[in-house]
């Protein structure tokens, strides 16, 4: 990203300032002028160069949504199979208590390592929870080649695979004026083809209304949870040699705050973890929930299977892939399901269950993935992601 003459002169003194100060050194440590640049986001320039078809297919892997930019994914290749393990370690605490969101997010990346997978000439037979004793093992993928008569590919999952480098989580506000078609959304509808998935919409103002009371009110609850206020600011990357380093977590540049805001909060002193809460739930009250044109919940039948949780993480992968074939902006709130599952852990009153049941309103599914969609005001900027060489073991 490179700043416009008009942004800069829109910051304004406080730059001016900041700048004759010496606020151009730590403008450059900050990756002001670095946006998207540097070892951390090479894995977006450069997935379809890897030496072999197993690394192609991990490289479109790692390139997959998945909970606080944690990225909780080893994978073990042979020139056949491609092994996908949970990396225990990386769990986001008591953000996600029970690894719902860890097991949605190695979903994520099995969606695209099997469009990748086509794309690459095979067919792919994906196992889920391979081996029953050894809960890390997540997948098992057995590659075969395909002939033309039966290659699984078609049009519409080209699609998909080509959108893989340009899906992006965005943080920021959506049109409001902009309203999203029926055909989208029955689009998206005729992608949860598994039989455990299943997607609740919340689309005119009541049904919006009701979901974005709950939704904010999670995230007030979850800022004022220690723990998870805590185990949430680890994640936090606002150093850029860190966050090169790192090649993980959460980011300035993918909060959706703009290509004015944004340079002038990397030249500010880095943010307290409780003025960053305030600034989510501010960001969540008064941006994500009010510009939304519409929200979802993907929920599964049993929300501590594995299994159906993967199956989940690559319907996701699958609905944010196609919204951005069709210009559409996405984002995961899972703060709502994130203190159901606090709720659980520490046994207490389960308010968010009964709210987060009470919108779907079927006891028969539960809720792993609410998100928000519509079309977007401003580009979501890319986050960093480690390496072939820091997942493959």
């Amino acid at each position: 990203m490179k700043i416009s003459r008009r942004d800069f002169i829109k910051l304004g003194g406080a730059t001016l300032i900041t700048v004759a100060g010496g606020g151009v050194l730590r403008a450059m440590d900050q990756g002001v002028f670095s946006v998207g640049q540097g070892i951390a986001y090479e894995p977006w320039k450069n997935w379809r160069n890897a030496d072999s078809p197993a690394e192609r297919i991990v490289a479109a892997g790692i390139l997959a949504s998945n909970p606080h930019n944690s990225q909780p994914w080893l994978f073990r290749i042979t020139d056949s199979t491609i092994d996908l393990f949970a990396v225990l370690e990386r769990q986001i605490g008591v953000i996600d208590p029970f690894r719902r969101e860890m097991y949605i997010g190695l979903g994520c990346a099995l969606e695209n390592m099997r469009l990748a997978a086509e794309a690459e000439g095979f067919s792919a037979d994906i196992r889920l929870m391979p081996d029953p004793i050894t809960e890390a093992h997540a997948a098992s993928i057995s590659l075969a080649m395909a002939s033309p008569a039966t290659s699984p590919s078609t049009e519409s999952r080209r699609a998909l695979y080509s959108a893989i480098p340009n899906r992006h989580t965005n943080r920021a506000a959506y049109d409001t004026t902009h309203a999203v078609a029926e055909n989208i959304f029955s689009g998206i509808d005729a992608l949860v083809t598994e039989n455990d998935v299943r997607l609740f919409w919340f689309k005119d103002e009541s049904a919006r209304a009701k979901f974005g009371e709950v939704a904010i009110s999670a995230a007030e609850a979850l800022i004022a949870d220690e723990g998870q206020s805590m185990d949430s600011h680890t994640w936090w990357r606002q150093d850029w040699d860190e966050l090169q380093e790192s090649a993980d977590g959460i980011t300035l540049d993918a909060q959706g705050l703009g290509s004015v805001i944004t340079p002038l909060a990397k030249f500010m002193p880095d943010l307290s973890r409780p003025s960053n809460d305030e600034a989510f739930v501010k960001n969540v009250r008064e941006v994500m929930v009010p510009t939304a044109a519409a929200f979802g919940i993907l929920a599964i039948r049993d929300g501590m299977d594995n299994t159906q949780r993967l199956q989940c993480g690559q319907v996701w992968q699958r609905i944010h892939l196609f919204g951005t074939t069709q210009g559409l902006a996405m984002q995961p709130l899972n703060q709502m399901c994130e203190r159901v599952d606090r709720e659980r852990q520490l046994g207490i009153e389960a308010v968010f269950g009964r709210a987060v049941s009470e919108l779907v309103g079927d006891d028969q599914w539960q809720t792993i993935m609410p998100f928000r969609l519509g079309y977007p005001t401003a580009e979501a900027l890319l986050s960093p992601r480690r390496g072939l060489d820091k997942v493959i073991g």
